[in-house]
């Protein structure tokens, strides 16, 4: 991405993160690696604001940008800073740059929920994917993808929509693809982690955000009090042994 340079983050060494403006008890207890060329959001007072937040962050890239292309990325960046108001936001930024010669944007948010109990992580996810997963009439008429996968700091649910995104007039309108990823927090915790990843950028999902938001959930680290440290896990089995590995619905896999 030209810009932002997201098509090359392999090459690009991510940023620590553990800072929580929103949440300051929640910035002891989780780290995470924000992606190359994402930066926070700006807060926006109005849609003017984040208007003219958005055509500085673009720069030369704005110069013969449709009106509509533009109302989309400035409603992007409008919800998105709106994210920064959250009770429990950790993190919020986004990234602008173009892909080829496509302009190309998305937004990441990062929000810890806090829960009642301490359920076990796997028991937390389990309950996730029932919860999260829509009956089958609905699933009909707005198709959403329910997956759980293994982490680095434990099970994920991760889901994945194309919402309508923004009316453009005359019976236009920019698709939105949102993708969700639950992390169930230790139970010394008490809570869930939840990253938020949207693009109406939908052609680049596979080869460019996928894998990115895959990065960002593998880097996430929860940080215990001594006392409340796991034992190690068992060694991981030979490769080829057992279940035939799960179908990865975003081109990788997160372990």
């Amino acid at each position: 991405m030209t810009g932002s340079t997201v098509g090359n983050t392999e090459n690009t060494e991510n940023v620590k993160s553990s800072g929580n403006v929103e949440s300051p008890g929640r910035a002891e207890t989780v780290e995470f690696d924000v992606p190359p060329d994402f930066v926070p959001f700006e807060p926006a007072d109005d849609v003017d604001d984040a208007y003219e937040l958005v055509l500085a962050r673009l720069g030369s890239a704005a110069e013969g940008l449709p009106p509509a292309r533009r109302q989309a990325l400035t409603e992007l960046y409008a919800a998105g800073s709106a994210a920064l108001a959250d009770a429990g936001a950790i993190w919020s930024g986004t990234c602008v740059g173009t892909i080829g010669d496509r302009l190309s944007t998305a937004t990441l948010t990062v929000t810890a929920l806090d829960t009642e109990d301490g359920t076990p992580q796997a028991t937390a996810a389990a309950g996730l994917v029932e919860v999260l997963t829509p009956p089958a009439a609905r699933r009909a008429a707005r198709p959403l993808l329910v997956r759980r996968f293994d982490a680095p700091a434990g099970p994920a649910v991760i889901t994945l929509e194309q919402q309508p995104g923004w009316q453009l007039g005359a019976g236009g309108s920019v698709p939105l693809l949102s993708a969700k990823a639950y992390l169930p927090m230790p139970p010394a915790l008490r809570g869930v982690l939840l990253l938020e990843l949207g693009t109406p950028d939908v052609d680049n999902w596979p080869e460019v955000y996928a894998p990115l938001l895959v990065r960002v959930v593998r880097s996430v680290r929860f940080r215990l009090p001594p006392a409340d440290l796991p034992s190690p896990p068992p060694p991981a089995p030979a490769a080829g042994a057992g279940a035939a590995a799960q179908h990865d619905p975003f081109g990788t896999r997160l372990n």
